[in-house]
């Protein structure tokens, strides 16, 4: 399900983006970034209404470092994958200046409905921006010579969201009845086999857009993904009941997003496709990360 859900996205996602002559890293952090970020805001709902609000923020913290460290990282050691610093800075500089707001809305122990409201007005607006501001694009694969319907390509795009939340949340809840039986903690249960199993559609959707050359779905995928988790997901779910934020993870697991975060900064700037010693750094600190949770 995973696999063939995420085919179907980058397909329709990267005709769409030839259909409406737009840049198929627009469509990667906007619409595939959005589709696959569903399973994250799925679980998310559910964990804060069944009262275990910490796996919501897990989720989505340990989410977004598995989209760089395992999803970056496999990908690229898998298929040779290019990065263009000048198509990803705008969006790369927005990421961060969200995870400084978010870190800030952490800091008193719970994320509010009012700080939701301003996530998820922030979601909205930077989707429009998007949109109507698309970043420059190198890409030759524009003008599609053989264009599908258009209803063919949305039909693409819904069936593989649909399902890679089918997918992953049937690893989700087989993952968390497992830990639970062995007593581990709700933080570090979403940071760890929660994130691992959100962020598998990323994954999916990034190799399978590596090994078609689509460069620019697979990088807008893991960018997108992580903008869309921290305003839409942490967004809606504290929209609908406030979430606890343990103050502790202030001082490892939020920094450690903002790092991987930065850390695309030089990857971008470095000799392209990325070199495959630092995707196996990449493993390497994801490895490294939840090692130091458990």
């Amino acid at each position: 399900m995973l696999f063939y859900g995420a085919d179907f996205i980058v397909k329709g996602g990267s005709q769409l983006a030839s259909r409406f002559g737009l840049s198929p890293i627009v469509i990667g952090l906007t619409v595939v970034a959005f589709g696959t970020s569903l399973p994250e805001l799925v679980v998310s709902i559910v964990a804060a209404i069944e009262g275990s609000s910490p796996i919501a923020i897990g989720n989505v913290v340990g989410s977004n470092i598995a989209n760089v460290g395992l999803v970056l990282g496999l990908s690229s050691l898998i298929f040779p994958l290019k990065i263009n610093l000048i198509q990803i800075k705008r969006d790369l500089i927005i990421y961060i200046f969200v995870c400084a707001i978010f870190s800030l809305f952490c800091m008193n122990g719970t994320i509010t409905r009012e700080e939701g409201l301003i996530l998820f007005l922030s979601v909205i607006m930077y989707t429009w921006y998007s949109f109507y501001n698309p970043t420059i694009s190198d890409n030759k694969n524009i003008i599609d010579e053989n264009p599908s319907k258009l209803w063919m390509l949305y039909l693409f795009i819904f069936s593989g969201i649909a399902l890679l939340s089918f997918g992953a949340n049937l690893f989700i809840k087989g993952a968390i009845d497992i830990a639970r039986y062995f007593g581990i903690s709700e933080i570090v249960i979403g940071m760890s086999i929660v994130a691992l199993g959100t962020s598998l559609p990323e994954l999916a959707t990034s190799v399978i857009a590596s090994f078609r050359k689509e460069h620019g779905i697979s990088i807008g995928n893991i960018i997108g993904s992580n903008l869309f988790n921290l305003l839409s997901v942490i967004g809606i779910v504290s929209l609908l009941s406030p979430i606890e934020s343990p103050k502790e993870i202030l001082f490892f697991e939020i920094p450690y997003m903002v790092i991987y975060g930065l850390i695309l900064f030089p990857i971008a700037w470095m000799k392209q496709p990325i070199h495959r010693l630092t995707s196996i750094s990449l493993l390497v600190g994801y490895v490294f990360f939840i090692y130091q949770l458990f």
